[in-house]
């Protein structure tokens, strides 16, 4: 195990581009601090960079959503919000964005990696059965449509949530301008 990190870290450092950034530079901070035997200062930057990381997957999961259409502006979504409803997921990577037109407004939320998005496509299927709920397709895939939600998950690995209260029409339109087929590949 003691030889197994300098070897993993090496790889990994090997691998990566000759420019540092914050990443690179804090696996090379980790494998001096193993190197001196500071155990503890190394896991820590371990747990960093893997934060890192993680910060960079929801970034790139951040561009599969949608520009906003004619009339209506886009920010990002409350980090918090979603570090909430992941916990719920067991974990995962999450993107979101919120849409503004005049006093309307609806969130779109992006959950991948979660073990628990396989299960949950599953249950959207039946959920639209169920408590009124009304299933709809949008780009082959299938949503859930309760109150003021819309709940769908592309190709068993991610999931899409849209709540707020902006028309269907205008929910929809922007789910339609997302593209799943690439989404699905994430």
């Amino acid at each position: 195990m003691k030889r197994l990190l300098p070897v993993s870290v090496a790889l990994v450092l090997a691998a990566l581009p000759a420019a540092g950034d914050e990443f690179t530079d804090t696996l090379e901070s980790a494998m001096k601090a193993y190197n001196e035997g500071d155990v503890t200062g190394a896991r820590e930057d371990l747990d960093y960079a893997g934060k890192l990381l993680a910060a960079m997957k929801s970034e790139a999961l951040a561009k599969f959503l949608p520009q906003p259409l004619a009339g209506w502006t886009k920010a990002a979504a409350d980090d918090a919000s979603a570090g909430g409803f992941l916990g719920m997921l067991g974990g995962g990577t999450t993107a979101g964005a919120s849409y503004t037109k005049g006093g309307q407004s609806f969130t779109i939320t992006l959950v991948a990696d979660s073990p628990m998005v396989n299960g949950i496509g599953a249950m959207v299927s039946g959920m639209a059965g169920m408590a009124g709920g009304k299933p709809i397709r949008i780009q082959r895939v299938q949503f859930s449509q309760n109150d003021d939600g819309l709940q769908g998950v592309v190709n068993n690995k991610v999931m899409v949530n849209v709540s707020g209260d902006a028309s269907l029409e205008d929910k929809t339109a922007h789910l339609e301008a997302m593209d799943f087929k690439a989404l699905g590949d994430f």
